[in-house]
């Protein structure tokens, strides 16, 4: 098998105390915001969503932190599990820097939605899920869809040992879905009174360097 495409999930076992403070800050962002995608990125493929600037990770409020630091360890300990799984430690990896250089919050109101899109100049992304809202299971409700790198050009029975589905990820409180940067991915129509709250990072991850 070549070129798998790891969909990685983590869950934190203190998100039930981070949960009502990020919550909180995540609504004050929103009502200080003077446009719905304060990022300025995209926002004709954003629907019924706020988006925060790129800078969430740099308030000075502790839940925000705590999760800063909650998705830097997962990040650099996939990492490892997956250099050693995969290279099988033949390329020593060293010790690394993980920097989660860009980081936003979500809030989706009812039918809002983000159309398919990948994330440049970055190695890994995380989704992290504050409060999932309303779930249902079937059909599936505001789910994170992720694709295939390629599609079908000739389908027969000979396909389905090779599979190209769309791969959606439950929705879960507390829980982080790591994803290699250039795997297109959607958060497809979600439908609820409440609204549902993520936070998301681009993070870039480097050899560190011995001081001197």
């Amino acid at each position: 098998m070549c070129w798998g495409t790891p969909i990685v999930e983590v869950r934190n076992p203190d998100h039930v105390r981070l949960r009502d403070g990020l919550i909180k800050f995540g609504y004050e962002q929103e009502k200080k915001a003077k446009t719905p995608i304060e990022s300025g990125v995209a926002p004709k493929v954003k629907h019924a969503l706020y988006e925060s600037a790129f800078n969430f990770f740099h308030a000075d409020v502790k839940e925000v932190q705590e999760l800063k630091h909650f998705c830097a360890q997962a990040v650099g300990e996939m990492v490892f599990l997956l250099h050693r799984e995969i290279n099988q430690n033949k390329i020593p990896l060293g010790r690394i820097n993980v920097d989660l250089f860009e980081s936003w919050i979500h809030i989706t109101h009812d039918g809002g939605y983000h159309d398919s899109h990948v994330h440049p100049n970055c190695s890994w992304c995380g989704i992290y899920y504050v409060d999932i809202g309303e779930v249902t299971v079937d059909p599936p409700n505001g789910c994170n869809r992720f694709y295939a790198p390629t599609g079908l050009i000739y389908e027969d029975v000979g396909s389905l040992v090779c599979p190209l589905n769309p791969v959606q990820p439950p929705p879960e409180d507390g829980k982080l879905i790591l994803f290699p940067s250039h795997s297109r991915h959607s958060g497809m129509p979600y439908h609820g009174k409440r609204d549902r709250i993520l936070a998301s990072f681009n993070a870039k991850v480097t050899r560190a360097t011995s001081a001197a």
